[in-house]
């Protein structure tokens, strides 16, 4: 991990096989490093969430950090961040629509699209508006598990595909994309 100090830790299964000498609890699922690969969009996207797809799995792919594992949390990302697109395009229409029939400036125009009135006669946000906040969040939260935000990337670590090898079996691929200079046992790649 960058930033940290001191040693890098043990793996679990290392400490596992010395007997778990702390008695702590162990992470088992430490050290999972699946293969780099780009899985098959699910049918069910919509056109902007299949544009982010295309758009984002490449660079997923080329940092390490996309694998056949990731295919439903990545369509969730995708489905979030093509609804938000949708939602953005509608409300800047509306604006738009505005500005130009009741010749609003646009400040006004956004007010005008952003509220409804109740029928009491109080100022409330639109329906359009509070959607627009909720896949932001989803979105923004999206990105994070992916490492796609600026404080998110410092806690993602790329797959190596590193796997514990014994005699009879194959040796996996090497690694490809941003794992080829991830950090393995102390020594790089």
């Amino acid at each position: 991990m960058a930033g940290s100090r001191g040693p890098m830790p043990k793996p679990a299964a290392l400490k596992l096989l010395e007997g778990n000498p702390g008695k702590r609890a162990l992470n088992l699922g430490d050290g999972v490093n699946p293969r780099i690969e780009i899985p098959a969009p699910p049918r069910h996207l919509g056109k902007e969430a299949r544009k982010e797809w295309k758009r984002i799995t490449p660079l997923l792919e080329e940092l390490g950090l996309i694998s056949g594992l990731d295919r439903t949390a990545l369509a969730l990302y995708c489905q979030a961040a093509g609804r938000l697109a949708e939602l953005e395009e509608a409300f800047n229409g509306q604006v738009n629509r505005l500005m130009a029939e009741n010749g609003m400036d646009y400040p006004d125009a956004v007010y005008q699209a952003s509220h409804a009135v109740t029928p009491s006669g109080y100022a409330q946000q639109s329906v359009m508006v509070q959607l627009i906040k909720s896949h932001r969040e989803q979105v923004n939260r999206y990105l994070q598990h992916f490492g796609l935000s600026p404080s998110a990337r410092g806690r993602v670590s790329p797959s190596n595909y590193v796997q514990a090898s014994l005699p009879g079996m194959d040796t996996p691929e090497a690694p490809t994309g941003f794992a080829r200079f991830a950090v393995v046992g102390g020594r790089g790649n």
